[in-house]
């Protein structure tokens, strides 16, 4: 625990197999510094009593004869508790475990009333965690060795991104599953916030698993190695087109970056991103170090178990005398390349060790479609074929700045868009730096008319109805966005961004560049709008689509 705790960030006061004085000091040192910390967490492992309802924690000298003794011979947690609530920071944490049986009451004319720990209430902003139920006793594990609820805690307070009760529910179901339902732990809380131990402080290729296996909701997998989309080279932007394969396999991007360091070992990224929604992300390197290669296989076997291999085909990475031969070029044939497969829910995890040449080391991350690709655009219900208007268009304004140019152009339409828009600007953008212009579809009444709500919602129908939930969670139109619609009050409207897999984007990923936007919004002064970011991308979605 004390490892653990300096990985994340924590400065801590180490007593261990204290007497009652060395424990008291300990305790009087920690209460004297928490002032000047944001976040108090005190942890014992030992044996503990609860006496008449109050906890007590048990130095190695104590000998209580009896029951009377007790408090005089050990601690009362009671104190901890004080001490937190004294103090001037808004988190605290306590964990106990201490659920032993009474070591003392062979000794005792009678043993205490129940045996465990008593449930004590947790003051503000603090959360009180039991390595099992009120009045239950915990297994102490083995000999020289952190007991199950410890070593559990340890391995899940790591797991990025994950809020601590999150983490206690994981400690809860893996000591649940060890004891077969013997151990249960239990929290008292009265945590205010969320509160997250590991929040982009300690990485590793174990926390880097845990992650991407645990986040249910979105793809972080970018995130979690601190990188974002503009870091990376996007291949098509470089002008670079993708190879026969990949497109076959249904890649519609790839980004590739070098000159990394990750886990110690992969120095180069490759992500493909995929037609079907699915992502894959390639960590890998060129080495001969046959212990690179074994330490990485040997810390995934750890955190994701065997894992299957085709053993007619491949060596599995437990064979380490093949590892070796195949890092010093004595491999005898293809059967001696290393390949292990992990398949979870909604991820996946590969790697190889290749007989090549080069001694390619690569670590493969497959994340399958967790949101669905929208199989529709706008575009099949414009009015108007906007590829024609284009070329008939009347620039009507133009703006220049020292970097880039604006062009407006007035687009003469068949009909009113949407049955509710009569006039549309295209509006060119030229940084000079891009292949191509980038243009925007400006939407909007030349007359200023009282707005209909009930047009207004049939519109945000159909695009609920193409995209679905807006990148706010919006859909239709609510009574109370009426009401405000009614009395000319401003209307943030709805937006749909779409990445370029055609998905809503998810803003918590940082593997998500945008295809383009759409923006519904209502203005009292210029009334009712729509703009389109990205025309010429939609338009070029759209055909692309039809091709397939």
């Amino acid at each position: 625990m004390e490892v653990t705790l300096k990985k994340l960030g924590f400065d801590v006061i180490v007593s261990k197999d204290p007497n009652y004085k060395s424990l008291r000091i300990s305790i009087n040192d920690f209460g004297t510094r928490l002032n000047d910390y944001d976040v108090g967490l005190f942890y014992f492992a030992g044996h503990g009593l609860q006496i008449k309802g109050f906890n007590y924690l048990v130095p190695v000298d104590a000998n209580p004869l009896n029951e009377n003794q007790v408090e005089y011979d050990c601690v009362n947690a009671n104190l901890i508790l004080s001490i937190m609530e004294d103090a001037n920071n808004k988190t605290n944490f306590i964990f106990l475990d201490a659920c032993r049986n009474n070591p003392f009451e062979r000794s005792w004319n009678r043993s205490p009333t129940l045996p465990g720990l008593s449930y004590m209430s947790a003051p503000y902003g603090t959360l009180i965690a039991y390595s099992t139920a009120p009045n239950k006793t915990a297994l102490d594990g083995e000999i020289d060795s952190n007991s199950p609820y410890t070593l559990a805690l340890t391995e899940e307070i790591l797991s990025p991104d994950l809020t601590i009760l999150q983490v206690l529910q994981n400690v809860r179901l893996k000591l649940i599953r060890q004891t077969e339902g013997e151990q249960v732990p239990w929290e008292s809380t009265s945590l205010l916030n969320d509160f997250k131990f590991n929040d982009n402080i300690y990485f590793s290729l174990d926390t880097f698993c845990q992650s991407v296996m645990y986040s249910k909701k979105k793809d972080i997998v970018l995130n979690t190695l601190n990188l974002r989309t503009w870091d990376i080279t996007r291949i098509t932007k470089k002008g670079i087109p993708l190879n026969e394969m990949d497109i076959q396999a249904g890649v519609i991007e790839v980004y590739y970056q070098e000159g990394l360091n990750y886990f110690n070992v992969f120095d180069k990224l490759e992500i493909k991103i995929y037609k079907n929604g699915e992502r894959e992300y390639n960590l890998f390197t060129v080495t001969r170090n046959a212990n690179h290669v074994i330490s990485i296989s040997q810390q995934l076997y750890n955190r994701l178990g065997v894992g299957l291999y085709d053993d007619n085909r491949h060596s599995s990475f437990f064979d380490v005398d093949k590892i070796k031969a195949l890092a010093r070029g004595k491999a005898k044939s293809s059967k001696d390349e290393c390949f292990t497969n992990w398949h979870f829910e909604s991820v996946g995890f590969t790697l190889y060790y290749l007989n090549n040449p080069k001694r390619q080391f690569i670590f493969k991350t497959r994340i399958y479609p967790n949101k669905r690709v929208i199989d529709r655009t706008i575009k099949d219900i414009f009015s108007n074929e906007y590829p024609k208007l284009v070329k008939t268009a009347i620039k009507v304004g133009e703006e220049k700045t020292e970097n880039a140019k604006f062009e407006d152009f007035q687009l003469n339409l068949m009909e009113p868009e949407f049955g509710i828009f009569d006039k549309a600007i295209l509006r060119t953008f030229n940084s000079g730096n891009e292949k191509r212009n980038s243009s925007n579809l400006l939407f909007s009444q030349s007359e200023r008319k009282l707005l209909n709500t009930t047009e207004l919602s049939s519109l945000i129908a159909k695009l609920t109805d193409i995209y679905g939930l807006d990148t706010q969670n919006q859909g239709y139109l609510t009574g109370i966005e009426v009401e405000n619609l009614e009395t000319d009050l401003h209307w943030s409207g709805r937006t749909w961004d779409l990445n370029i897999q055609h998905q809503i984007m998810d803003n918590d990923s940082a593997i998500e560049d945008m295809l383009y936007r759409i923006h519904l919004y209502y203005y009292e002064e210029d009334g009712l709008n729509m703009t389109i970011f990205g025309l010429e991308d939609l338009i070029e979605y759209n055909t692309n689509e039809k091709r397939r």
